[in-house]
């Protein structure tokens, strides 16, 4: 079972906070199925912005705050599949700060639902904390963290294509110059190197 999430974090941000992740995906997708929606301040920007958007949320609190809004959102445990939605129904697919939450298991189960749902052609965008970022690792909620490298290696295996790793940012690294931290990171971008574990990728034609 998934455990119940803790948004107090959240509490002072707006769906404009959440409007850079809606540009992040290519020919403004419409509609957009979001896994793990929250308070619903994605799909509010998606709403502001004229685009379709539908949530699956797990939490009661979550559910709750998006039909106070007026958004549509289905209460699910992500540890199951989707059956209540039909193949190829969306055109994107987005799991923001979801896929470190839930087991490794409800992980595969989530992009190979993205996959099943997606028309040819879709996106997936999954953004995650890294397993490597000593933040991230002391947050209690985080029970199943990937690298950039283990994130990539799950979409690929479910199937997905053409993959975009650019959205992944360097941390400050202990006993390390920033500026050689910088030059490694242009140049590799190692995955002990990078706070976060993001992957943009697309559903074959």
């Amino acid at each position: 079972m998934i455990q119940k999430f803790d948004y107090s974090a959240h509490e002072n941000r707006t769906s404009e906070y959440y409007e850079v992740y809606l540009k992040r995906f290519r020919n403004n997708p419409s509609p957009i199925l979001e896994m793990g929606c929250g308070l619903g301040l994605f799909l509010e920007a998606c709403k502001s912005n004229d685009v379709a958007a539908v949530g699956v949320e797990f939490d009661d609190e979550g559910v709750a705050a998006c039909r106070e809004r007026g958004l549509e959102v289905y209460q699910h445990d992500l540890n199951y599949p989707l059956t209540f939605l039909e193949d190829e129904l969306f055109e994107a697919v987005i799991a923001n700060q979801v896929i470190e939450h839930i087991p490794p298991s409800a992980q595969e189960n989530l992009v190979s639902e993205a996959y099943r749902l997606l028309k040819p052609g879709g996106q997936i965008l999954l953004t995650s904390p890294c397993r490597h970022w000593e933040e991230a690792r002391a947050d209690k909620f985080h029970i199943a963290l990937l690298t950039p490298s283990e994130i990539k290696k799950l979409v690929l295996d479910a199937g997905f294509e053409k993959e975009n790793m650019g959205y992944n940012r360097s941390q400050t690294i202990s006993g390390l110059p920033d500026e050689i931290v910088e030059d490694l990171w242009v140049k590799y971008q190692p995955d002990y190197f990078s706070k976060d574990a993001t992957v943009l990728a697309y559903k074959p034609l």
